[in-house]
């Protein structure tokens, strides 16, 4: 099977990338932006991973990358890919101000950064897919669109969006036997929100569905659990 992972360096992407190196059969591509030392280290360490650098807030970089989706004739797309600032409580980041005080335009913003990318990359899978009359997406949502905490205003209507995106690529692509899922992991401990102050680590935590706080390796072997074993006749919608 030949995967594209999208924000593969870091967090859940690296897991994911590492958890189906592990099977030789298959071929691994994942993109990468500022993480270099560590997407050669994933390169080094797994023989059938294959690094893309893509900034996908760059529109040229974008587009070239979007020309050449084609060539790597993948067979599974995961929509891992979210741009976080370096410091967690920046503007942008899944936790801000309350909604009445975010300026409309850092919306805007953020739908471009990190929505836009995605809509592209899948547009062109699909339209692969299609020519090759199979294919599975899988996209990366979260838990708290079931139960978002105070200041989740942006990141939470991102991932609605993709939601809603999910459903119908699945209903418009069913025919050409192309399958959408998605997947909505409880507050997991990466790089990024190791940085956070522990009592919104806590409330997060005690939002969540789970209680509990998920490592990425656990995320990542369910992910791969559900990818195959997945019944191709619908669309599901699970979290974990």
């Amino acid at each position: 099977m030949k995967f594209l992972i999208t924000g593969g360096s870091s967090g859940l992407g690296k897991s994911l990338v590492e958890k189906f190196s592990k099977n030789k059969n298959n071929i691994v591509f994942f993109t990468y932006n500022s993480s270099e030392e560590s997407a050669n280290n994933i390169c080094l360490n797994n023989s059938n991973a294959n690094k893309i650098k893509c900034d996908f807030t760059n529109p040229l970089e974008l587009e070239n990358f979007i020309k050449n989706i084609k060539s790597l004739s993948l067979d599974i797309l995961i929509n891992n890919y979210y741009s976080w600032p370096k410091n967690p409580l920046l503007p942008g980041t899944f936790l801000n101000k309350n909604f009445h005080k975010i300026d409309k335009n850092l919306f805007i913003d953020e739908f471009n950064k990190n929505i836009i990318p995605t809509i592209l990359v899948t547009q062109e899978t699909i339209k692969f897919f299609r020519t090759n009359n199979k294919g599975k997406i899988v996209t990366v949502l979260t838990s708290f669109l079931d139960s978002p905490t105070v200041g989740s205003s942006i990141y939470i209507s991102n991932k609605n969006y993709l939601k809603g995106l999910c459903k119908i690529w699945s209903i418009e692509n069913q025919k050409f036997n192309i399958t959408s899922h998605s997947i909505s992991p409880s507050f997991m401990l990466t790089g990024h929100t190791s940085k956070m102050d522990q009592r919104l680590v806590d409330q997060f935590i005690n939002n969540s569905d789970s209680k509990k706080l998920m490592s990425v390796e656990h995320v990542a072997n369910k992910i791969s659990d559900f990818i195959n074993s997945v019944d191709p006749n619908k669309s599901d919608e699970i979290s974990i």
